[in-house]
């Protein structure tokens, strides 16, 4: 047991300090302390944990759902995945994608969180009646790869468009002296090259994923590419350049995005 605690609690320390954890995550003061320079790759850490993110919320949803079923409790499974999405790795991203919907007013900012997290819960009930297909099943570890169930299969790659959007912002509205040293690096570590390669995969997997639909599923990718490249901006504009809240506002835009778009086509 002691081995198991040493080894959880050095995994957790490796987790927290790595670029793209702090960026979602890290207080402003820890992310400032940093040198500049470990962020210049952070695009690899934001896509790798945005994948791992999409595959823990699908199994949040799965336990979820295994134990309450039974039960017919529909938004026990909902209320469950909302909450861990928005009080773990997006908690940062939510707070300040309330904070600029809802201005100056500290109610206004509560009302607009409230509403946020009021549309994820209603979202993921009506994405509940999705389809469940007869492909063979892969082994229980590596099922995730392809899921049976299309909710799953939004769970998962939800994360990984938001986090892509972290990265196509700076391709379009540059960072000044308003932007934060780790940000800055951030944009110079990952040229429109790279952003547009990340994109091509996680375009390639949602054509693959959502196979099963007519050609209109390319409209759920192409909200999440306009969220991404229109949306970004704005907010930049909006807020007075760009910075780490306007990407983290982003990220939860983009993937509020494409789980409507999902819902409207499907």
């Amino acid at each position: 047991m002691k081995n198991v605690n040493k080894l959880v609690k050095s995994t957790f320390d490796w987790l927290v300090n790595r670029p793209g954890y702090m960026l979602l995550t890290a207080r402003d003061e820890r992310l400032s302390n940093e040198p500049a320079e470990r962020f210049h790759l952070a695009w690899m850490s934001v896509m790798v944990l945005s994948l791992l993110c999409g595959v823990g919320m699908m199994n949040v949803w799965g336990w979820a759902w295994w134990v309450f079923r039974d039960y017919g409790v529909i938004i026990v499974p909902a209320m469950m995945t909302t909450g861990v999405m928005v009080l773990w790795p997006f908690r940062r991203a939510m707070t300040e994608l309330a904070n600029i919907l809802g201005g100056n007013d500290p109610t206004t900012r509560a009302a607009a969180a409230a509403m946020l997290v009021v549309m994820l819960v209603m979202s993921l009930i009506r994405m509940n009646s999705g389809a469940v297909y007869g492909e063979g099943e892969l082994p229980l570890l590596l099922r995730w790869i392809r899921p049976q169930r299309d909710l799953y299969r939004v769970l998962l790659l939800m994360p990984i468009w938001g986090g892509w959007s972290m990265l196509i912002v700076g391709q379009f509205y540059r960072p000044d002296e308003r932007t934060e040293p780790a940000v800055r690096a951030l944009v110079r570590g990952c040229g429109p090259v790279t952003a547009a390669a990340c994109m091509g995969a996680v375009l390639a997997a949602s054509i693959l994923y959502f196979s099963f639909l007519p050609w209109t599923q390319l409209v759920v990718s192409g909200v999440a590419i306009a969220s991404s490249v229109l949306g970004g901006p704005l907010l930049c504009r909006f807020t007075g350049g760009l910075k780490r809240r306007t990407l983290l506002a982003g990220n939860l835009l983009t993937q509020l995005s494409f789980l409507l778009a999902y819902l409207a086509i499907r």
